[in-house]
């Protein structure tokens, strides 16, 4: 049960999100808050109608619903400005016309226009800053405006009790208001935060880390590895002639390519290991508490997988190879970039050697393994 809630809840959220993924967060934060004037109008509705049997509240809280429901059908119909626009006045208008006319000022129904003020601003594009600053000076124009001038006698009139628990059910409405846009505020920038950080550090095709990320975990790995006098090998493959699988059989299949060969280091790694995609063609790997004698065996057993692996894309399948070249820590004075330099050296070795090989780097002389 509330398992079909929470979805019913998501997906109604979640209406006209099918847009730029620039307007998503500003579409959910819309819908929320529509629902939540919805549902209030609906106990407006069932509380006047058993305290005061008014029509008129009964009318004004029946046409808030309304119009709540239309801004979320127009968000669907990705009239996104005109959706809000509709819905931010329309809600002034009926908290104005409330506290004004309706029940009077000793409710504390202005208060709501506080939770009010920031909705502009999180509703409305980033260039819509003079519409922005006019919502939010209307706000507190009908605040000042119902709380200061001179009391008008209100449609309904309750007793003493009933005002303390209208009051007090108002407050609370207002601060579920802003408690609900809240929580969906930061689950959105929570989410964004996450797909920055993403972007920032993942690389999009592979999904494998970028250089920005090898070189952050690389280091952190490498001060390990000297801290605690354990082995380490860099290593960097490349793909053979992979502009030719670029110029034969189109970039699709050279994307592919990348990432089934991707996949299989994946697969056939440790997850100790670290693996990048260091650009183009080229994969970066950082083995800890590996030697070389290790690393060269672990990279032969990947290099011979690679090349019997096919390659398929639009019913056309390949085989491509890849040079290896590898080298370790020799001493606790070296950085990342010296040793990505050393497996530079040797995959160029490599690839002289004829390619679909594995080449170590030596201190006096890279040989091939």
């Amino acid at each position: 049960m509330f398992s079909s809630l929470q979805t019913l809840s998501y997906n109604a959220i979640n209406i006209g999100c099918n847009s730029d993924e620039a307007n998503i967060h500003k579409v959910r934060v819309t819908n929320t808050l529509a629902f939540v004037a919805s549902i209030i109008a609906c106990i407006n509705i069932i509380l006047f109608g058993m305290l005061s049997h008014s029509l008129i509240t009964a009318i004004m809280n029946i046409g808030l619903l309304t119009i709540c429901l239309s801004a979320v059908y127009l968000q669907h119909r990705r009239l996104y400005y005109i959706g809000r626009m509709v819905l931010l006045l329309s809600i002034i208008s009926y908290i104005f016309i409330h506290a004004n006319w309706v029940v009077g000022t000793h409710l504390g129904v202005q208060s709501t226009f506080f939770t009010l003020l920031p909705l502009p601003w999180l509703l409305l594009e980033d260039h819509r800053k003079r519409t922005k600053v006019v919502l939010s000076f209307l706000c507190c124009s009908c605040y000042f405006y119902i709380q200061y001038h001179q009391p008008v006698t209100p449609f309904i009139a309750f007793s003493h009790d009933y005002q303390s628990i209208l009051q007090i059910g108002s407050e609370l409405l207002a601060m579920l208001v802003l408690i609900v846009l809240a929580i969906t505020f930061d689950n959105d920038r929570n989410k964004y935060e996450n797909r920055l950080k993403k972007l920032a550090t993942e690389d999009p095709l592979t999904g494998l880390a970028n250089r920005t990320k090898l070189l952050n975990e690389g280091n952190r790995v490498l001060a390990y590895a000297k801290r605690h006098q354990e082995p380490l090998c860099v290593a960097l493959l490349d793909i053979d002639h992979f502009k030719r699988v670029n110029d034969k059989y189109g970039h699709s299949h050279g994307d592919t390519s990348l990432k089934i060969i991707a996949k299989l280091l994946t697969s056939n790694l440790r997850e100790s290991d670290l693996i990048a995609r260091y650009g183009g063609e080229e994969f970066a790997l950082i083995l800890p508490r590996v030697n070389l004698l290790q690393a060269t065996n672990i990279l032969n057993k990947l290099r011979e997988q690679i090349a019997l692996t096919p390659i398929c894309y639009s019913d056309v399948c390949i085989n491509c190879s890849a040079s290896f070249g590898v080298t370790q820590l020799n001493n606790p004075t070296q950085q990342l970039t010296e040793l990505f330099d050393q497996a530079d050296e040797a995959l160029y070795i490599a690839k002289n050697q004829g390619r679909n090989c594995v080449a170590t780097f030596q201190l006096s002389n890279p040989n091939q393994v």
